[in-house]
């Protein structure tokens, strides 16, 4: 997503939560999204009636909303959309937004931005399922492990590579049965929702699974792929897959099923 949406209120380090009277700090900022497919149009921007929200607020605002989330819909919140607009909202974190506002000492010392800090668990994945723009917010690191953490809970014995140079394979996943033993790399790109992996990365780990004799390689994306890159699988859809943030959505909700 663009981050050059319209926007009425800026935000600094004394930035308040937007609900009356709440002392914490905010970590989101809220925005109001539409998609009009008539005009092929995503629409994003900043929620004028509620900007900022922290934590405990967001969650209440999500968990108390009434309504269908979809384009051209109408979803009435606590706190948000106060104008009653079509659409619905999503957060965007704000040490995502505002990098510079935000050291690492800070981060680390904030228990309303440790999201991306926390051990991966149950509790985790159960929050990212209610929440999933915030697995974007999770660091490289995290998100293998998130990835890594799925596989597991599926069967597959684990390996997750050093965070080292290591020629597209992220994470090793071996699952053995009756019928004998598969062995899958998997390559995780964290990338910002319009950053699209392209046919390169694709082919190079598609070079590495056939080099090294992978029975499968795997390559997981919190955004999505370009249509040279859906091209180059199509025919190898055996040998090489493509998984997308939908794909990790379905993921997170299934874990544990």
């Amino acid at each position: 997503m663009s981050e050059n949406y319209k926007k009425r209120f800026g935000f600094s380090n004394e930035t308040p939560c937007s609900v009356s009277g709440c002392s914490e700090p905010p970590f989101v900022e809220v925005l109001l999204y539409d998609y009009y497919d008539f005009a092929n149009e995503t629409f994003y921007q900043q929620d004028f009636t509620c900007p900022f929200l922290c934590v405990k607020h967001m969650n209440i605002n999500e968990d108390k909303a009434i309504g269908i989330r979809k384009p051209r819909g109408l979803v009435t919140y606590p706190y948000s959309n106060k104008d009653g607009a079509q659409g619905f909202s999503k957060y965007m974190p704000l040490k995502d937004l505002y990098p510079k506002l935000f050291s690492s000492e800070e981060l680390e010392n904030n228990a309303e931005l440790q999201i991306s800090l926390n051990e991966v668990n149950d509790e985790l994945i159960a929050y990212l399922v209610q929440h999933p723009e915030f697995i974007r917010s999770l660091n490289p690191r995290k998100f293998e492990e998130l990835i890594a953490e799925i596989f597991r809970n599926k069967g597959y014995e684990v390996t997750l590579t050093p965070q080292t140079r290591d020629g597209g394979k992220d994470i090793i996943a071996v699952y053995n049965s009756p019928f004998g033993h598969q062995m899958f790399i998997v390559e995780c790109k964290k990338y910002k929702e319009d950053h699209k992996v392209g046919v390169e990365l694709v082919r190079g780990l598609y070079g590495v699974k056939s080099a090294e004799r992978y029975t499968q390689a795997i390559l997981v994306t919190t955004s999505s792929f370009t249509e040279d890159a859906k091209k180059f699988v199509k025919p190898l859809e055996y040998e090489l897959a493509l998984k997308d943030f939908e794909d990790i959505k379905k993921w997170c909700m299934d874990y544990s099923k």
